[in-house]
C-alpha cells in the first residue's frame, strides 16, 4: 500500500478553497442543513415515536 503524507500545507489550501469560494461555501452550508435536519429528524422519531403513533 502506498504511504500518502498529507501536509499543513495542503490541508490550509483545501480549507481555503472550501470557505472562501462562494459557491462552495453555499453549497457546504446547504449541505450541513440537510444533515442536521435529518439528524434531528433520526432523534426525534427514535426518542418520541412512540407518542407520534395514531
Amino acid at each position: 500500500m502506498a504511504k500518502t503524507v498529507i501536509s499543513m500545507d495542503q490541508l490550509k489550501a483545501l480549507w481555503h478553497s472550501e470557505v472562501q469560494d462562494e459557491r462552495k461555501w453555499a453549497a457546504n452550508m446547504k449541505l450541513v442543513r440537510a444533515l442536521g435536519v435529518f439528524a434531528g429528524g433520526v432523534f426525534l422519531m427514535r426518542n418520541f415515536g412512540d407518542l407520534m403513533a395514531v
